[in-house]
């Protein structure tokens, strides 16, 4: 069937499928779950060209054999290409709904197995239709009935598996973020809408069959719009989010990078004038660093950095107690930088260990601590060893231990 869609609709969703696909294979393409999704994304993607008008054009003037024919198995193959998709779906479910992970590529190629067998069940039952240059719900009969079986077994499995498994993560949901709501209704719309496909499909051309009344829709216009909206529309719509919150990641824009680029300007000071304590960080296979990872061996070495510079500190202030002012507690870092940095020796009396407080740390109380230190840092980064005591020592109390 070739798209009844408009243009206008249909190129700007297809291009940002294939925006999303790209990013995938950039971004996600490491673990099962995201091959298979990406695998799911790229049939639906050339199930939607198989039905474009230009597309069918495009290929009967590359491909031997008469046009008719050429673009009559293009929009066949593109309900093979819809069964392709379900059964990259089904694979993920099968994996959502508790399945061995080691087993998954072995369950797959069953899978693929049915695909073939389903898209050849199509090929061959809609010869006839193809040697009269019509659609199959025009040309009816019981071959339309089995390429609407061939079709809906499939899609209706998906459908069962999804809904199951879906209810039941909904069900069981404790505190979720949005994301995880916005991924359960996505999906929860997606089962539903293959659940009406999946039965108005066949039941509609059985009837017909059975009544003698032609089909209620020839130009399969329903069944476009309903797989359109299903594989161009819904289905990415459900993959996006995760790759939204992975590309913020990338590109430092989510929370824990932003945390990060404002701590950096005072961790790289007090690191360059501590280097010792800087270990090396481990990056994954493309050379990253999981921000949350980076952002806790930032805070880990600011406070030691902290506690080497103490002793060139000449205020009765413990360096490692970031409270107080954070304006003035800055100052007195700055000053101890430029203290090691002159060349002056670390003060013996000013060492004294630290001990282990007993209890949990407040890590959101300490982590907010610090990036108001890091605010106040830029307006100091300049001072000489000049000193200047301040407030009281006890202005200090409270901040990070």
């Amino acid at each position: 069937m070739t798209s009844p869609i408009p243009g206008l609709i249909t190129w700007p969703v297809l291009t940002g499928m294939t925006l999303v696909l790209a990013g995938r294979w950039w971004l996600l393409r490491d673990s099962i779950i995201d091959r298979l999704i990406n695998r799911g994304l790229a049939a639906a993607l050339v199930e939607n060209l198989l039905r474009e008008a230009w597309f069918e054009q495009s290929l009967a003037w590359l491909l031997p054999g008469d046009d008719s024919d050429v673009v009559n198995i293009a929009r066949q193959l593109s309900l093979g290409a819809t069964v392709l998709t379900m059964s990259n779906i089904y694979g993920l479910a099968k994996l959502w709904a508790g399945a061995d992970p080691a087993h998954t590529w072995r369950r797959q190629r069953r899978y693929y197995l049915v695909t073939i067998t389903a898209t050849a069940a199509i090929l061959i039952a809609g010869t006839p239709a193809r040697h009269a240059d019509q659609l199959i719900d025009q040309a009816l009969g019981w071959p339309a009935v089995v390429v609407c079986v061939a079709l809906s077994l499939p899609l209706g499995a998906t459908a069962l598996l999804l809904g199951r498994v879906s209810v039941r993560e909904m069900r069981t949901a404790g505190d979720t973020t949005w994301q995880e709501r916005a991924l359960y209704t996505a999906v929860l719309g997606t089962t539903v809408g293959l659940g009406i496909v999946a039965v108005g499909y066949p039941l509609g051309t059985i009837i017909s069959l059975m009544t003698g009344q032609p089909s209620f829709d020839p130009e399969m216009r329903w069944e476009a719009w309903s797989a359109f909206l299903l594989s161009a529309v819904g289905a990415p719509a459900t993959i996006t989010v995760p790759l939204i919150s992975t590309l913020l990641t990338h590109i430092g824009w989510d929370r824990t990078g932003r945390y990060c680029r404002r701590l950096r300007p005072m961790w790289a000071d007090l690191t360059a004038a501590v280097p010792e304590i800087v270990l090396e960080m481990r990056r994954d296979h493309n050379g990253r660093t999981d921000p949350a990872i980076r952002l806790h061996r930032m805070t880990v070495e600011i406070r030691d950095s902290l506690l080497h510079l103490e002793r060139y500190s000449d205020s009765p202030d413990d360096l490692a107690v970031t409270g107080g002012d954070p304006h003035f507690y800055a100052r007195r870092i700055a000053e101890a930088i430029a203290t090691k940095a002159a060349g002056h020796p670390p003060s013996a009396s000013r060492f004294t260990p630290h001990q282990v407080q007993p209890g949990a740390r407040d890590l959101t109380a300490e982590l907010r601590q610090l990036l108001a230190l890091a605010k106040a840092w830029p307006h100091v980064r300049g001072l000489t060893t000049t000193i200047d005591h301040g407030p009281p020592a006890d202005s200090a109390a409270g901040w990070i231990r």
